[in-house]
């Protein structure tokens, strides 16, 4: 498994343990599967995934010594529709949001456009470590330069 995979798993358990106890018909089969898997990683590996967390949010840091700000595509595919299970577990290990989740890096995900499917795409803003501040200015900046945050899906 990813060192993300160590590190985000228990930790979604812990923020969802309550919940996925006293009201599971309100997850999604898919989300209630996926969380439920961090109640039964060891705490040495979480341990050790801590420890290379902190070294990819290092490394991940440098690499924007010499940038504001990084753009990436949020997914490498097209959304899918919330009800197709199989597309969604597809899809879900192909987001480009997953490394900056892991770095703690700010990102945000802002609309782009649609895929012939009418569905949305999206584009990530990635900024240094604590610089929120010139992720929301590049993002508001982009907000009012395009039509996306406005215009809203067409079902094909």
């Amino acid at each position: 498994m990813a060192i993300s995979t160590f590190e985000t798993l228990p930790e979604a358990y812990a923020i969802h343990e309550r919940w996925l106890q006293e009201r599971p018909q309100d997850y999604g089969a898919l989300m209630r599967e996926r969380v439920l898997v961090g109640a039964f990683f060891r705490a040495v590996d979480y341990v050790q995934a801590t420890r290379q967390r902190a070294v990819l949010a290092q490394q991940c840091a440098r690499c924007m010594d010499t940038v504001d700000v990084a753009i990436t595509a949020s997914s490498m595919d097209p959304a899918c529709p919330v009800e197709d299970a199989e597309r969604c577990e597809y899809t879900y290990n192909r987001q480009a949001r997953a490394p900056f989740n892991l770095t703690g890096s700010p990102a945000l995900a802002m609309p782009t456009g649609f895929a012939s499917t009418g569905l949305p795409l999206s584009m990530q803003i990635i900024g240094k470590p604590f610089d929120e501040a010139t992720v929301y200015r590049v993002a508001r900046a982009y907000e009012q330069a395009t039509p996306w945050t406005s215009t809203h899906p067409v079902l094909a």
